[in-house]
């Protein structure tokens, strides 16, 4: 006759292993885990919780990143084959090309048919706090080259005209002021085909509503104007993700007032 089991305890079946025995309401409780137990699982489980937390912001961060960049298109070949490059030079030195939709005066090295409506030479100083703007008449050498097939014949007239290196190429669809210019209720407008000191007061006004000092403690509204800029622009293929960020934070103090503009003169060269 097998013997009857206490409550509580355990049976063996015939493998030898020690199965416990099933527990009635009228059973004493249970002893509990011990406390350095329970202590280690809680610590455990909120480590967890705030690695996962902490890890969020990051993982938005990296996202909104390479949405951003994402949007931006390409543009091939804008140093090949170029010689005798003026040595680099403090700073950032950009070729801004800037574009309206339609025309006879195609870029062929963009998409769809573009216009040239300007053609800049933007210098930011190595603390990216200020930055000169210097305008090229459109009919002149320099801007002419840039309707060429070949985008790296803009940047070979433009170092030989300003004896800079040019260190980077973007070309801005010009309707994406008139973009920044309703998101910040700028009611400035703008003709295509305007005087260059019609461009100049323009710009200024836009980048005065864009880049004011709460724009740092605002992030959607960061974002919107990043946005809005990514959207409308197509930057040198040699310009990379990390270069790109490092130059966007390099802006960070960079007001409108510390941006100066100017009509270069091409006969003059380099200043």
């Amino acid at each position: 006759m097998a013997t009857p089991q206490a409550s509580g305890s355990s049976t063996r079946e015939a493998t030898g292993v020690r199965i416990p025995a099933p527990r009635h309401s009228w059973d004493p409780p249970a002893a509990p885990p011990p406390l350095v137990r329970t202590r280690r699982r809680r610590v455990r489980e909120v480590l967890g919780t705030l690695m996962v937390l902490s890890l969020i912001p990051l993982v938005a961060l990296i996202g909104t990143n390479l949405y951003l960049v994402n949007r931006l298109e390409r543009i091939d070949g804008a140093f090949d084959g170029l010689r005798d490059r003026p040595a680099a030079a403090p700073g950032e030195t950009i070729l801004l090309v800037g574009t309206r939709p339609g025309g006879r005066d195609d870029v062929g090295w963009l998409a769809g048919v573009q216009s040239i409506e300007s053609v800049m030479l933007v210098e930011v100083d190595e603390q990216g706090v200020s930055a000169d703007v210097r305008s090229l008449p459109v009919l002149d050498g320099v801007a002419a080259s840039a309707r060429t097939g070949r985008p790296s014949q803009a940047v070979e007239a433009t170092e030989a005209w300003s004896g800079r290196r040019v260190d980077h190429v973007l070309a801005l669809d010009w309707r994406t002021f008139a973009q920044l210019a309703a998101d910040n209720g700028i009611a400035d407008t703008y003709r295509y085909g305007s005087p260059l000191a019609a461009q100049h007061d323009y710009l200024r006004a836009v980048l005065e509503g864009t880049l004011h000092a709460e724009l740092r403690k605002q992030p959607l509204d960061l974002y919107r104007a990043l946005s809005t800029v990514a959207g409308g622009a197509a930057v040198d293929d040699e310009w990379s993700l990390l270069e790109l960020d490092r130059f966007v934070v390099h802006l960070r103090d960079l007001r409108s007032a510390e941006i100066t503009f100017s009509t270069a003169d091409p006969a003059a060269g380099s200043r």
